[in-house]
């Protein structure tokens, strides 16, 4: 096969100790550990550029460890998102054993904006164990979800990573979850943020990625100063800014495989056939194929230079209109 994915998000189990705004929401259940290490062979030979471990919260499945033991004998280059809270000296070292690299999710500068997303979080916890990890050499990156409630403390999020001595921050755009349209940011709110993030870089020397399609557009629009992370922290992928609709493989924690981690698209299950099969399927796919053409855009998007470059949120813009095809609602640069 000619092409690999950028990467393989899995989420690995559906369980989770906590109850954030921002979930998007699991099904039960995970894949039995025999099917698992068969998924983990189907991977290695598909060759992606890494795995991406996420749950629920993956420290809650049993067999981890074996698992990611084996991703490691497959030489997958593998990223381990947790919120931190079941982190110990113990799980730390076999992580580095095992040479996961581990991304904390923190959504807030301080405890009443954190625990507010987050239910059952604390924040003093998740701190103390991002600076624990960072001290042993694993933390990789802190992810950010942006929500209306917290983008106003980027600046912030930024001082207290440096604190931490944790080098890059993944700042991420509020995808599809219950309180959808009451949390996600507005264009001119998402333009400020935009705004804060590049100016909080310049005074922490903290890297970032920011995870939205339109980014390195409206930077260039407005003339800010930004740079690409060093080195990859799960989501980051450096050769293109558009947006990864099909480009990857989201595993559902059912088996069901997906072209977004937040699409309500199922392209098949692991339980029923291989994860090859899925991909080389996905590859030829009319639907995906018109779907990644800039001339199936309709609205501002259509005419707008940067539309290559950018392509808009599928899954939000699908989310928020109906229409698989339409302009991203939320993009900074629409015509006011």
């Amino acid at each position: 096969m000619s092409k690999s994915p950028y990467f393989v998000d899995w989420a690995i189990t559906g369980r989770c100790n906590l109850s954030c705004r921002h979930c998007r929401g699991f099904p039960g259940g995970e894949l039995s550990t025999e099917r698992a290490r068969s998924l983990i062979a189907e991977m290695a030979e598909l060759g992606p550029g890494w795995v991406l471990v996420e749950g629920g919260e993956p420290l809650l499945r049993k067999d981890l460890f074996e698992l990611l033991g084996l991703m490691q004998q497959k030489r997958l280059e593998v990223h381990l998102i947790t919120n931190g809270i079941l982190l110990s000296p113990q799980i730390l070292t076999s992580l580095k054993q095992l040479e996961v690299r581990v991304v904390i999710s923190i959504d807030g500068a301080t405890a009443v904006t954190h625990e507010s997303i987050r239910g059952g979080a604390s924040f003093k916890k998740v701190v103390e164990q991002a600076r624990n990890c960072a001290q042993g050499g694993l933390l990789e990156a802190i992810d950010f979800t942006i929500l209306k409630r917290n983008y106003t403390e980027i600046p912030a999020i930024f001082g207290l990573a440096a604190s931490i001595g944790v080098p890059k921050i993944t700042l991420i755009g509020l995808k599809p979850c219950q309180d959808y349209s009451g949390e996600l940011l507005s264009p001119q709110e998402y333009c400020e943020a935009i705004k804060l993030t590049c100016q909080a870089a310049q005074e922490t020397g903290v890297e970032f990625f920011f995870d939205e399609p339109y980014f390195w557009a409206t930077v260039k629009e407005l003339g800010l100063t930004a740079h690409l992370p060093a080195s990859t922290a799960g989501i980051v992928i450096s050769s293109t800014s558009a947006c990864a609709f099909g480009e990857y493989l989201f595993i559902e924690s059912t088996g069901e495989v997906k072209p977004c981690s937040f699409a309500p698209l199922v392209l098949g299950n692991v339980n029923e056939k291989p994860l090859g099969e899925i991909w080389s399927e996905m590859l030829v796919s009319p639907f995906l194929r018109q779907l990644k053409d800039p001339e199936s855009r309709t609205g501002y998007c259509r005419s707008c230079q940067y539309l290559a470059d950018c392509m808009g949120c599928r899954s939000r813009t699908f989310a928020l209109t109906g229409d698989w095809f339409a302009s991203d609602p939320v993009c900074p640069l629409q015509p006011r």
